[in-house]
């Protein structure tokens, strides 16, 4: 067998030791997430809870469930068995019941793995009519190898519903969330806020809350909010939002760093948008920058130094086997001078009548602008000249798709349990996404690798894939450079008590938490 249940412990959390506290009589609590987080799309559409990003609401749950350290464990299945990369058996546990009083069973499963299938971010080889039930179990035929399918399905995106049901705004049963979680669905208004309550038939261990709103809004003070009881809990708003020192006695908690930011270096440009077809511009940029400066530019309190996409915590002692370079100011201007980049009258170097200026667009220019205005300064250091570009109308994907830019500032979670998840941007192979890697792709090593990642028999041997994977696209090819891995920083009131703050915010747990008086 290639897989079975695998497991890997959560850190404790970090409680006050002492007499616990009295309880309040009232278990409701507050959550500020700022603007709505579940309307997304154009036109928006709301989707209540198979998110990766967060925050999550409690409602769904995945066949296997995260970590802390992005192991698996057990969740709506019991246990797991692939007999090769391509054939999967789940069995699903028994006496689970949807908030609509429906059982959870084999075919359930089946009803919700198809809607995962239609979607364009489902995992490596689970096409449409993948998946089918027998009796308990729900087996698994794939298209493409894919060792790491146990690991995909953990992505919160891919909880599983009741049938006739969606993750829409309520109202109508079929636009109604309803999944098998600690939570269900109350009330929802549209940028304003979402409401769900304990879900008294819930399988597992039951929330110690008796409801939980998400209160959506552009309130820029989180401490006013803890400070005048609006809230208990604010997340998932921008870190300045966030006061790093209070006059109370709330506290910032932040998560393990999974969020990736960095460069990607376009070779695959169309129109004015093919200077970085040149290998030597890519490495010279790769050598001009100093990541470390970025970070603590623009995410001093909030993130780490990463050399890789793929956050350490994932890649174990496989990490150290990425090496991007490390700054070198007068080796990257002695390769743009070898292609032909000579001096300019404005500092910005020229050819053939033309100057080195290159466009950067901001993924999220609220979060980023800092760091794009330090990689601009680093730049300019050896005659390149930065335009940081706004995509707008289009959304920044849109310019990624059609090849229009040349440099671009992403922003990436780790949202699953495969090593290789990220990889997924660098490779045309089945699992990939061919926009990005049709732009930025590592060429046939990287797409080796991935194919590699994914027959893997161990989470060991995947995670060494990943990170040669990652060497080549960051130290090889030169089509991405780290910057920054972040945290999810939650400001907390003294008066909310057990909540430890998820890695990945579709992920979040909330049976643990309750309220002081």
């Amino acid at each position: 067998m290639l897989a079975a249940c695998g497991g890997g412990g959560d850190d404790a959390a970090d409680e006050d030791l002492g007499p616990e506290p009295a309880r309040a009589a009232g278990q409701d609590l507050r959550v500020a997430v700022g603007t709505d987080p579940f309307l997304a799309g154009t036109p928006p559409r709301p989707n209540l809870g198979l998110v990766t990003s967060g925050p999550n609401p409690g409602i769904f749950e995945t066949l296997t469930r995260l970590t802390g350290s992005f192991g698996l464990q057990p969740g709506l299945a019991t246990r797991w068995e692939s007999s090769s990369p391509e054939q999967w058996r789940f069995s699903i546990r028994p006496n689970v019941t949807f908030h609509d009083g429906a059982r959870l069973d084999a075919a359930a499963v089946v009803a919700s793995l198809e809607t995962v299938a239609q979607g364009p971010n489902r995992p490596r080889g689970l096409d449409p009519g993948a998946a089918r039930a027998n009796g308990d179990t729900v087996e698994i035929t794939l298209t493409a190898a894919n060792a790491r399918l146990a690991e995909q399905l953990a992505n919160p995106a891919m909880g599983i519903q009741a049938p006739g049901t969606s993750a829409g705004g309520g109202g109508e049963p079929a636009e109604t969330p309803t999944g098998t979680g600690p939570f269900r669905f109350e009330s929802y208004s549209p940028g304003s806020n979402l409401v769900v309550k304990a879900y008294e038939g819930y399988w597992g261990d039951k929330a110690q809350l008796t409801s939980i709103t998400f209160r959506f809004g552009p309130e820029r003070d989180a401490g006013r909010l803890l400070a005048t009881r609006q809230v208990e809990l604010v997340g998932h708003v921008p870190y300045e939002f966030l006061p790093k020192v209070s006059g109370r006695t709330d506290s910032v908690k932040g998560s393990q760093p999974v969020r990736a930011q960095y460069l990607l270096l376009n070779t695959g440009g169309v129109d004015q948008y093919t200077t970085l077809r040149d290998d030597n511009v890519r490495r010279a940029i790769a050598l001009a920058i100093d990541r470390d400066a970025v970070q603590k530019a623009a995410w001093p309190e909030d993130g780490d130094d990463n050399d890789s996409l793929i956050p350490g915590l994932v890649l174990g002692e496989a990490a150290g086997s990425v090496r991007p370079p490390s700054q070198n100011l007068n080796e990257s201007r002695r390769l743009l001078e070898q292609s032909g980049w000579g001096p300019g009258p404005d500092g910005v170097r020229v050819k053939q009548g033309q100057p080195l200026t290159l466009a950067l667009i901001l993924a999220d220019p609220d979060e980023q602008q800092k760091a794009g205005e330090t990689v601009r300064s680093q730049l300019a250091e050896v005659g390149i000249g930065v335009n940081l570009a706004d995509p707008a109308p289009d959304d920044p994907f849109a310019r990624v798709r059609a090849s229009t830019f040349d440099l671009y500032m992403a922003s990436s979670v780790q949202d699953d349990g495969n090593p290789c998840s990220l990889c997924r941007f660098f490779s045309v192979r089945p699992g990939g996404q061919l926009a990005f890697a049709s732009a930025v792709g590592g060429g046939q090593k990287a797409d080796e690798l991935y194919d590699r990642s994914y027959t893997a028999p161990s989470q060991d041997s995947a995670r060494r894939a990943a990170a040669e994977l990652m060497n080549v696209v960051v130290a090889e090819r030169f089509t991405a450079v780290p910057l920054a891995s972040l945290r999810t920083q939650w400001l907390i009131s003294p008066r909310v008590r057990g909540f430890e703050a998820a890695a990945l915010g579709g992920d979040q747990r909330w049976e643990s938490v309750w309220l002081t008086v």
